[in-house]
């Protein structure tokens, strides 16, 4: 009777621990999906504005943005489907297993990439080489992103050798067991690692720059009106590099733990509750991952004052835009009586 009732005690808290599993990936995914979208808009229409369309890090930063577009449309959809709903995309056949497992890894990578190269733009702009604030130019940008996207699609490459469908249980997953403990510790470098250490070791450098020309400007006295605003955009691109430096490295690196949580830890002698809870941790660290490209425009566009007053523009104009077509409206329909 006793084993009777722990062995039922056992079932209610693993089907508890999966309910909550099912409940977080529903909400977060739905969540992440409407602000996302209001959020990756946003950043396109304001990295777009005047002011900013020529500036380099500003276009790393829109390209970040549109990188995300494929986190929000592709990662989250299939993941809701896969975790809330039992619905797995990946199990249809091998080659959707490789393909989206591909796809999504790289997808999930580019905006912490265009961050990083956003942060060595910031110090290339920065500093007081000639030679060096050359390099930060919009034909310079054109080159870095698509050897970026090159560079992080072929580290992805493996993946569609060595991933397939397992049977017991039915998973989408890479064999061998020492390709995936490798394919772990390879993303959290590639995801986490090395565009993290670039963000914050260029952005430190930045500082270091604008720390160092201070005293000169000063003493030069000789800014004209379009050099103070261009010295005021690139200390908004600077604060927004070193904030979206932060929220990509925390979040990547608990994205990346997660994705390889399962695959590090011995499963062959815990329980059913055990690995629930265990699926459980995995799966919020992973998407706790995706907060960064989903939701990078109110953690840091709105941070800087220049966005934001470039947010208000746009919508003012917006604004306009609407009244006046209301007044031509009603102008037509007082001539048509």
């Amino acid at each position: 009777m006793s084993s009777s009732n722990t062995t039922n005690d056992i079932a209610s808290a693993v089907s508890n621990v999966t309910q909550k599993t099912i409940m977080f990936t529903r909400y977060w995914c739905m969540t992440m999906f409407i602000l996302g979208l209001i959020g990756h808009s946003l950043n396109v229409c304001i990295f777009t504005r005047p002011a900013l369309r020529l500036n380099p890090c500003a276009r790393y930063f829109m390209a970040s943005a549109i990188a995300g577009y494929g986190v929000i449309f592709g990662v989250l959809p299939v993941r809701l489907l896969q975790f809330g709903y039992s619905r797995s995309l990946f199990l249809s056949s091998v080659t959707m297993c490789k393909m989206l497992t591909f796809l999504f890894s790289w997808a999930r990578i580019l905006p912490c990439w265009f961050i990083g190269l956003a942060s060595i733009d910031r110090f290339l702009c920065s500093s007081p080489s000639i030679t060096l604030r050359g390099w930060s130019s919009i034909r310079v940008f054109k080159y870095l992103i698509t050897l970026a996207i090159l560079f992080t699609g072929l580290t992805q490459m493996p993946i569609l050798i060595f991933f397939t469908i397992s049977s017991q249980p039915a998973i989408c997953l890479g064999q061998p067991n020492l390709f995936q403990k490798l394919n772990g510790f390879f993303i959290l470098v590639v995801w986490s690692l090395i565009p993290s250490l670039t963000m914050f070791i260029f952005g430190f450098l930045t500082i270091r720059h604008i720390q160092q020309s201070i005293p000169r400007v000063h003493d030069e006295n000789i800014i004209i009106h379009h050099q103070k605003r261009t010295k005021f955009i690139d200390r908004q691109l600077i604060q927004m590099t070193l904030m979206q430096s932060i929220l990509f490295g925390l979040t990547s690196a608990a994205g990346a733990i997660g994705g390889t949580f399962n695959v590090l830890d011995d499963n062959s002698r815990k329980d059913a509750l055990e690995l629930a809870k265990q699926s459980l941790i995995g799966n919020v660290l992973s998407f706790v991952g995706l907060f960064g490209p989903c939701l990078s425009f109110y953690s840091c566009t709105l941070s800087s004052q220049l966005f934001r007053h470039e947010l208000m523009i746009l919508l003012h104009v917006r604004k306009q835009h609407e009244e006046g077509d209301v007044a031509d409206a009603l102008t037509m329909q007082e001539r048509i009586n």
